[in-house]
């Protein structure tokens, strides 16, 4: 019988494992100055190198079904780093604006995959940032989680932040 009374605890204690903020940051004056044409250029993300490649490939594909502007995929901005292998921060906005620019994109948007996985929970984060190629300002920011209860891989956790990302990103060009 004891354990009956130990069983609320422990759900209350996965259920709050799942609890992860959000933060959702639209300047709403800027997104009104989107071109309607705007050419976004999607850098390959950056974090866990395990999920980097396939979390833009998802990315770019969500957002190229959810939106009419065309969105170029590149590669990654810089050399790996031992900071960048144990998911460290994203690559200088710097670099990103300088290689859009020389392409004459419209729209950077830059993104990082992390995950975890601790006494039996897993969960995956999805960051991007979008930034107007010509004033170097920052449009949008967007973290999630995965926002599953259950999941079978870190891998899965990490899909999931992504597409919550991805909504949120083509949320803005369809106002």
């Amino acid at each position: 019988m004891k354990i009956f009374r130990f069983l609320p605890l422990l759900s209350l204690v996965l259920l709050q494992a799942c609890a992860n903020p959000s933060i959702v940051n639209v300047r709403e004056h800027m997104v009104s100055d989107i071109p309607p044409e705007a050419v976004i250029f999607v850098p390959r993300f950056e974090g866990n190198p395990n999920f980097v490649e396939e979390s833009t490939d998802y990315y770019v594909s969500r957002l190229e079904s959810s939106i009419d502007n065309r969105v170029v995929q590149g590669s990654v901005l810089r050399q790996e780093s031992t900071d960048i292998i144990s998911g460290g921060n994203l690559a200088p906005v710097e670099i990103a604006l300088k290689v859009s620019r020389g392409q004459n994109y419209d729209l950077l948007i830059m993104g990082k995959v992390t995950s975890h996985s601790t006494m039996g929970t897993l969960n995956g984060f999805s960051t991007v940032r979008v930034y107007d190629v010509a004033t170097g300002e920052r449009i949008a920011n967007f973290h999630r989680p995965s926002g599953l209860l259950m999941a079978y891989s870190e891998h899965q956790c990490v899909m999931a932040a992504v597409e919550r990302t991805a909504e949120d990103s083509a949320s803005i060009f369809n106002r």
